[in-house]
């Protein structure tokens, strides 16, 4: 029996199931003090003055770069303002917390893995076909 587009997008009870599940896990993460602090400093990262002024800078070297505007000095140039970028303390943090959020998820995909029975996150991304719309 074929099944419908309408028929395959309509909601059904696992659909919505799978929803409230989903939200429940979120709202589960945003209490935990690991991704409190992540969503914290990608706000602080987004805000700092100096990291917006770098980032100002890497994007020129960039523009630079893309149309081939003498492409070892833009290339120092950017090496040099990413790793000030990196050095910058509120940065250092943020890779601290998004490594710890990732370390988090990772234990959160595992145990839905093992729930579900296939490795969640891995199939829960596009293929590399093409074929999936």
């Amino acid at each position: 029996m074929a099944v419908s587009l309408t028929q395959m997008l309509a909601p059904t009870a696992n659909q919505e199931a799978a929803r409230q599940a989903a939200r429940s896990l979120g709202n589960l993460l945003h209490q935990t003090p690991t991704y409190t602090a992540f969503l914290g400093l990608v706000e602080a990262v987004n805000v700092d003055p100096t990291v917006q002024q770098l980032a100002g800078q890497m994007r020129t070297h960039q523009a630079a770069l893309q149309m081939g505007r003498e492409p070892d000095q833009h290339a120092a140039a950017l090496a040099r303002v990413e790793a000030e970028v990196e050095a910058l303390p509120v940065v250092q943090e943020y890779r601290q917390a998004e490594a710890a959020a990732r370390r988090l998820f990772q234990v959160v995909d595992a145990l839905i893995s093992q729930e579900a029975g296939v490795a969640f996150a891995a199939n829960a991304q596009r293929s590399g076909c093409g074929c999936d719309g």
